[in-house]
């Protein structure tokens, strides 16, 4: 299945950041389109989804109503 490019998306960089770049994408020898592409997705992917944030939220809740065990009441080996 093909992907169609339908966006074009114009940034501007500073020039020691595009030089980077390009060396960046020169020696994973791949376009500069698709190693931002690739850097996008990744960074895109690390991010927390909306059920992490969920999750996140609702352990901050119990926290403040006072639903945690304190660390030095657990007994370690």
């Amino acid at each position: 299945m093909a992907i169609t490019m339908s966006k074009e998306l114009l940034i501007r960089i500073p020039q020691p950041l595009y030089e980077r770049v390009k060396e960046a994408s020169d020696h994973e020898y791949k376009s500069m389109s698709a190693f931002i592409r690739e850097l996008l997705k990744e960074k895109l992917d690390e991010r927390l989804s909306l059920d992490d944030w969920e999750d996140i939220r609702g352990a901050r809740q119990e926290f403040k109503k006072g639903k945690t065990v304190s660390w030095r009441t657990i007994k370690r080996d």
